[in-house]
């Protein structure tokens, strides 16, 4: 009995404790601040981390690279995110949407189904018109190529009636054929001074490709360069060409301006077919590239004689267009071949012109270099350029006349071939979007379509 009696005591001692705390806040507003203070925890003192011995890597220098500076509006730049985010989520719940109705009506047996039930034909028969929208079947467009007017033909829509309304260009965005490689460097980073050192000694500069030059009509990435960009690429170039897989950089640069530097050389050169994209790059404790080693590729074991049987399939290609009347004609005989010869397959050589002309198959990389370097070689300025269009993809920009137009051989390689993607403006090619330097590469404000019949 006394223990209840002592805690009934203690409970009462505490609630006029409390009131009378309350009352004497109400008389005195300082006391409740005061006792606030003292039951608040002190601050825990910020901890000093010694940075001495940490190093970084610098983020890209763009103005070192292309001597030049372009700002962003980040509100477009965010928009635009948004959208192509809401577009792609829109796209995947519509197929994961029709995959789930199909799984479930598969895995639902009924004996008499009325006519009103829906099957698994209709949810296929939707999903198939659904593809029929993206790809713009039903609408075909002739456009003259004298006057470059564009007309109208009747057209056939999907459910096959007649459609002599639609006038818009709807080509057909091709599923699957997008597989542009980029590079993957594998950064060893060194800890200390005397690791960095020993790199260094172990390799020397090899060949400074001094004396060379490079016309801007026909590689305009080095074009883009600072002049020590420009003594950068002219080393990797040479020490390309004389199979040299590992060198000490002439400059000392970052590993990201190291990285667009080896990628400027590799977008205006197929030629090199031998040279990998990927890479090995060694960086001393003050961030920046102390060696370079170049990856080649494993699959070709004798690279001269890979090198003569490229050559000599490209001699025979060029040979047939060589006596063509004008640029056009030209362009629309190499396009024609490569969309004939090729069959869009992966190998291990996929990202090279030489999967292409040498070989049959390939991806857009293939096709895009293959068609760089037959129309250079035929004195018609053509461009790789690299972006995305639904995944990682490649296609090229030719000069014809005084105008620039977006060319996609891996898309327009159809059966038949088609010119859904032939001499595009900018504007028509709304679904690929450029990527690293192929940025500054010269618009295509102009649009020359191909008449084609059915």
């Amino acid at each position: 009995m006394r223990i209840l009696e002592n805690i009934a005591y203690g409970l009462m001692g505490l609630v006029f404790a409390c009131l009378a705390f309350i009352l004497a806040c109400v008389v005195n507003p300082d006391i409740g601040v005061w006792v606030g203070a003292l039951l608040q925890p002190a601050d825990e003192e910020e901890v000093q981390v010694d940075t001495s011995n940490k190093y970084y890597v610098e983020v890209p220098d763009w103005d070192y690279i292309y001597g030049n500076s372009e700002e962003t509006d980040s509100h477009d730049v965010e928009s635009e995110e948004n959208s192509s985010s809401g577009l792609g989520d829109m796209i995947t719940n519509a197929v994961t949407g029709i995959s789930d109705a199909i799984a479930e009506l598969e895995a639902t047996e009924v004996d008499n189904p009325a006519d009103n039930d829906v099957t698994v034909e209709d949810v296929a028969n939707a999903a198939d018109a659904m593809v029929d929208v993206l790809k713009g079947k039903g609408i075909h467009v002739v456009v003259e190529s004298d006057d470059n007017k564009t007309k109208a033909e009747d057209t056939v829509s999907s459910d096959g009636s007649d459609n002599a309304e639609a006038v818009a260009y709807a080509p057909g965005v091709p599923v699957g054929k997008s597989g542009y490689a980029a590079f993957d460097p594998e950064i060893i980073e060194l800890d200390d001074e005397g690791l960095a050192r020993q790199a260094i000694n172990s390799v020397d500069y090899g060949d400074l490709g001094e004396g060379l030059t490079f016309d801007s009509q026909f590689y305009p990435y080095y074009n883009m360069l600072s002049e020590e960009g420009k003594s950068l690429y002219r080393q990797i170039y040479a020490n390309t060409r004389a199979l040299n897989p590992a060198f000490r950089p002439v400059q000392q640069v970052t590993m990201d301006t190291m990285q667009m530097i080896i990628m400027s050389v590799v977008l205006d050169h197929p030629e090199l077919f031998w040279l990998d994209t990927t890479f090995y790059q060694e960086y001393d404790y003050q961030g920046v590239a102390v060696k370079l080693r170049l990856r080649y590729y494993d699959k070709i074991k004798d690279i001269p004689s890979a090198n003569s049987q490229f050559l000599a399939a490209a001699d025979q290609i060029v040979a047939g267009a060589s006596g063509l009347p004008d640029d056009l004609s030209k362009e629309v005989y190499i396009h024609n071949l490569l969309a004939e010869k090729l069959n869009y397959k992966h190998n291990p050589l996929d990202q090279s012109a030489y999967s292409a002309i040498v070989g049959n198959d390939t991806v857009c990389a293939g096709y895009a270099k293959a068609f760089q370097y037959l129309m250079q070689r035929l004195g018609v300025p053509t461009y790789l350029c690299a972006g995305y269009a639904g995944q990682m993809h490649a296609w090229n920009i030719i000069k014809l006349g005084d105008n620039y137009y977006n060319v996609d051989v891996t898309w327009d390689d159809q059966d038949p071939t088609v010119y859904d993607y032939f001499n595009l403006s900018d504007r028509d090619n709304y679904n690929h979007k450029r990527m690293y330097n192929s940025v500054y590469l010269p618009a295509c404000n102009e649009g020359v379509f191909i008449a084609v019949a059915d």
